[in-house]
């Protein structure tokens, strides 16, 4: 799940994981994502010449961190000993907790690279000590020189709010996405489409993670609004508009995967919408435990 992390890595650390996170304002102090997981801020500065300092003990891709240092003020640590099963392993967990904060609107942050020590130790270590850092063990991760975002991406630091709601509903997270592979496979889509080349290609990505969630063979568009509509929206008037609304998504859905002329306006909110969409549906999944099946579907169709 964590991308970028190599078999070697895998092999070597066998304790905590600091993930260094960019695009996130610094917090004012630690905060509990899930047992076993704290974002904490950087007490000092990352500089390219402690990143040079960490090449020096074994991070051989330091150089590529260097046009994203500034951006750098927090790390996750995620604890060996919180990881359990079913579940995911100890690096992994904390990609969990950015995903869940990529739901709550933190769409422009990346989780770029990992060591088996604190941040802490590298940020700042060349104007306070004069001796030589440990051995590093890490690695890159999701590094990326450009990120696709929603036009109402977070973009102060995270809130006490959103940090209580990833620790409560972590536990259920991390057991769909260790469990079930179309939670998993429609939740890296809500994560990875920041990664699209464009807009067109981050809208498919999108709906591939939403069709995924319902596993829709036929009559797509019909079923998937009338899906989406049930599950999502107070029956009556409400829920006629939100059927409505994604049939005028998936419409534009189709526009932009296809190559058909869209202003720029229109692109936006497709991308816009289809995020919504998606994170929206993940979390009304994550609330009821499961992967919506076929009762689950029924009744929000036929009952009361």
């Amino acid at each position: 799940m964590a991308k970028g992390k190599t078999e070697q890595t895998q092999e070597e650390q066998d304790g905590n994981w600091y993930v260094l996170v960019w695009g996130l304002p610094r917090p004012a102090g630690p905060l509990s994502l899930a047992p076993g997981i704290t974002l904490r801020p950087l007490t000092s500065p990352l500089s390219v010449f402690d990143l040079a300092a960490a090449g020096a003990v074994g991070f051989r891709s330091w150089a590529v961190l260097e046009p994203v240092a500034r951006g750098c003020s927090c790390e996750i640590e995620s604890t060996k000993d919180a990881a359990t099963l079913p579940g995911y392993d100890t690096l992994n967990r904390a990609w969990l907790a950015t995903s869940l904060l990529v739901l709550r609107g933190y769409t422009q942050q990346m989780c770029v690279a990992c060591s088996s020590y604190s941040w802490n130790l590298i940020a700042g270590h060349q104007k306070i000590s004069t001796e030589q850092l440990p051995t590093f063990r890490g690695d890159l991760l999701d590094f990326h020189l450009k990120l696709q975002l929603n036009y109402n991406a977070q973009k102060g630091p995270l809130t006490l709010t959103d940090a209580s709601w990833v620790n409560g509903h972590f536990p259920t997270f991390n057991k769909l996405a260790s469990e079930s592979e179309s939670f998993r496979f429609a939740l890296e889509a809500a994560v990875d489409w920041r990664y699209a080349k464009d807009a067109r290609a981050a809208v498919s990505r999108l709906w591939s993670g939403i069709e995924a969630l319902f596993g829709i063979k036929s009559e797509l568009v019909y079923r998937i609004s009338l899906y989406c509509a049930c599950l999502q929206a107070k029956r009556g008037d409400e829920r006629i508009k939100k059927f409505h609304q994604v049939k005028e998504l998936y419409d534009l859905r189709s526009k932009a995967v296809h190559g058909a002329a869209l202003s720029d306006e229109k692109m936006a909110s497709a991308l816009n919408d289809s995020f919504e969409l998606l994170s929206g549906l993940l979390i009304s999944t994550i609330s009821r435990g499961r992967i919506p099946t076929s009762d689950d579907l029924d009744h929000a169709v036929f009952g009361e």
